[in-house]
Parts: structure tokens; sequence; C-alpha cells
């Protein structure tokens, strides 16, 4: 057994997740990153530091004349080594097929479905906030509102060296505009330069106190002055144990899933392609609320073009066949199997036969069509971050059982490995 890429924790072998070191080179960074185009150096040995137990061996440095930066013991930690890239820590952790992974993914889904039963009551303090005379408390009941209502991220400070990408309590003047009937609208750039454009309709107190928010300000000045991410965690904090931005992200995009999921009803013998099809579009819901962007592909309009050409092949084959059925004796001169670049057409001798080519290739029509829009629809949408970081996979897992979808349908190999623990939900779990 190839032994690299694996640790002993606690007498059992558990995978790495990122045991190699970022190479050297360019560094090209996301959006309009500050240091594009700057050099990423050489690691060395001595620039890591090793998370390792007590009385344990020390790995082998294998790079000769090198030997590691520092050893160290935290039984509290679930790091098993770092080293800096410029101003950045890295860290190298246990795969998220480990023990410690999973619990914590378990613990994290339990704190959301925990925010679902006091949410009401979190939702009334924060209301309440909007009117209070102390203007910290306005600012810090808005953006708990734009956290919930919006899933925003509640954004940290970013230093010289860093992309300008902003969250809620980082938000600027510039970033956001007043339109009528207590409408506004959002351009930033959010988490890895992905840009974030929303107009929404709010509560009205909400759009009152974001107007006043910016009065006499500079479009470059902050929107919430008075707050930063450790004044609106420590508020969040005081609602609920262990409540964040995060566990409001994960709640949300839970809950949008459940909501969509419950609202139709499929009967077992329904076609699988439209059950799946319909699971996609509810992620793609969750995926658009909490703004997960992907880059366009480069070969997307080649192969889309491709893919439209083959499916009006098919509408057109589809409407030759109708039309052969239809008129079966007229038309066994006029029409004669044939092959296109891209098809086969066969036209069967028997009507029977040929009624029963016509529905299944009506199905293969109504099939490829879906599959073009749903390629559409998603070409500039995530869904896999999604599923992999904020959904309760119980949700899912519960989806398919209920509507006899196969798993490896919707979950990936590597994301059924990250959820063992929900693997055994049943049919009647409810977020």
């Amino acid at each position: 057994m190839d032994y690299y890429g694996w640790a002993l924790v606690d007498g059992s072998c558990e995978k790495m997740a990122n045991f190699l070191v970022e190479p050297p080179g360019l560094f090209r960074g996301r959006g309009e990153h500050p240091l594009t185009g700057t050099l990423k150096k050489r690691m060395y040995a001595e620039d890591i530091t090793l998370n390792v137990g007590d009385d344990e061996p020390v790995p082998i440095c294998t790079q000769p004349g090198h030997c590691w930066g520092e050893i160290v013991n935290n039984n509290e930690g679930t790091w098993l080594a770092y080293y800096k890239v410029r101003k950045n820590t890295k860290y190298v952790f246990l795969s998220s097929s480990s023990k410690f992974k999973g619990m914590s993914d378990y613990k994290k889904y339990e704190k959301a479905k925990k925010l679902k039963n006091c949410i009401e009551d979190i939702r009334k303090d924060y209301y309440k906030k909007l009117e209070d005379k102390d203007p910290e408390n306005r600012q810090l009941g808005v953006a708990t509102y734009l956290i919930d209502r919006l899933a925003l991220r509640v954004g940290n400070e970013k230093g010289e060296d860093e992309a300008d990408t902003v969250g809620c309590c980082t938000l600027r003047v510039m970033h956001i505009q007043f339109k009528e009937d207590n409408t506004i609208s959002f351009d930033f750039l959010a988490k890895d330069s992905m840009r974030y454009q929303n107009t929404v309709k709010i509560d009205e107190k909400v759009y009152e106190n974001l107007k006043n928010f910016t009065k006499g300000k500079d479009k470059k000045d902050d929107l919430f002055d008075l707050i930063n991410a450790s004044k609106l965690n420590d508020y969040l904090g005081q609602l609920m144990d262990g409540l964040s931005a995060k566990v409001f992200r994960t709640y949300n995009a839970s809950f949008v899933l459940q909501q969509q999921l419950n609202k139709k009803n499929f009967e077992l013998n329904d076609d699988i392609n439209k059950k799946i099809s319909y699971y996609n579009e509810a992620n793609r819901q969750v995926a658009i609320l909490c703004n997960h962007q992907r880059t366009i592909p480069k070969n997307y309009k080649a192969k889309s073009e491709q893919m439209t050409l083959v499916l009006n092949e098919h509408k057109k084959y589809l409407e030759e066949l109708r039309d052969y059925v239809k008129n079966f004796k007229k038309s066994k001169n006029k029409y004669k199997d044939s092959k296109t670049d891209t098809i086969k057409k066969v036209f069967p001798n028997s009507k029977e036969k040929a009624e029963t080519a016509l529905k299944n290739l009506e199905l293969k029509v109504e099939k490829m069509s879906s599959k073009l829009k749903e390629r559409e629809d998603n070409k500039e949408v995530a869904l896999g971050t999604s599923k992999l970081n904020y959904m309760d996979p119980r949700i899912t897992v519960s989806w398919c059982k209920k509507n006899e979808v196969n798993i490896e349908k919707i979950f990936s190999k590597s994301t059924r490995d990250k959820f063992p623990w929900a693997m055994y939900t049943g049919p009647d779990y409810n977020f």
C-alpha cells in the first residue's frame, strides 16, 4: 500500500486532503487581484510546521540538506501541517471522508437545523433593533436582516495585497442603489471575485435605515461604519450559541432546497430524467441564492452549438416520422432509411413498430431539449458548491429514497464519501 497522503490518527489510517505544497510559479489570482503576475517562491521543508502526536516519531524529511521548520503537538487542532504563502497560511487537513470532517459536517447541519427552531425569535430581535435609538444597534439589525434574507457573507477587512472583495459588513456606499417601492440593487465583487448583482424588494424600515446610513458619505465610504464582522458575530452569538453568518447561509440553503423539493410529488413510475431535472432546478435556486457562480467553460459555445445541431436533426426526423405514421401506406415510398453526419433515420416496415419508434423518439427529443435548457441555465451557476458545503445532505438522500432515484444520479462518489453518515437517512426526513 502507498502510504503517501495518509496519516495515522488515533490508531486508524485517515486520508489527507492536500498533502502537496503549492509549486513555484506566477500568481494568477482571481479577478483584479493586486498581486497578479507576482512570483510564488518555492517551498522548502523549513517553511513547514508539522503537528505530530505526543511521543510519536517525526516523519523523515526527504529533502536533502533541509529539515522541518517546527514540530508542534496540538491535540485540539485537526490540522496536520501548515506553511505560509506570503501573508496567507495554508493548512493541511484530513480529507472530507475522514471521521473528524464527517463529525464536523454533522454538527454544522445540526446547528443549522437548530436555527430553524428559533429563527422567528431571532428575527423579532433584529427587527426591534431597526428602530433602536443607538445607530450601532440599527446597523447590527440591518446587517443581520441582509445576511438572513439574502444569504450574504459576513465580510472581513482586506489588506492592500488582497483582492477587493466584500461581504455584508464591508459594503460601501457605491455598492448599493436605491430604487422605487423599497427596492434596492447590489453590485459588488464577492468571494473569489465573483460579481454579485441582485435587485430585491426589502422591508420598508430596512430601506429607510440603509438610506440614512448613506447620508453625508462619499461613495467609497463604508455603508456600515459603526460595526465590523467581529461585532456582528458577537451579536449573533448572543441570539443563539454558536450562531454566525455561515450558519445562516447553511440554514437558508437547506431551507430553500427542502421548500423547493416539497413543491411537487412524483409518482414512482414517473420518468427518472424528469425527477433529476426537477432536483437540479431546486439546487440551482439554492446556488443563485448563495451566489455560487462559475466561469463559462472555454468549449461551452462549441459544444452547445453541436448539441443544438443534433437536436434540430432529431426534431426534423421526428416530424418526418410523424408524417410517416400518419400516412403509413402513402409514405412507404416517400421515406427511406438514411444516415446524416449526426443521426441515423429509420422508418420501420410495420406500423406498430413505427408508432413505437415515434414514442421513443418523442421522449428522446424531450430529454435532449431539457438537457440543453439545463445546460444554458447553469452555464454560470456552480451547483456543486452548495451540495458540498451548504445543503443538508440528508434532504437529498431522503428525497432520493422517497422518489426512488438512485443517489449516484445526484451525488458523485466523492460527495457520497464525504457524507457517509447521511446515507442512512429515511425517506420521511424533513429539515
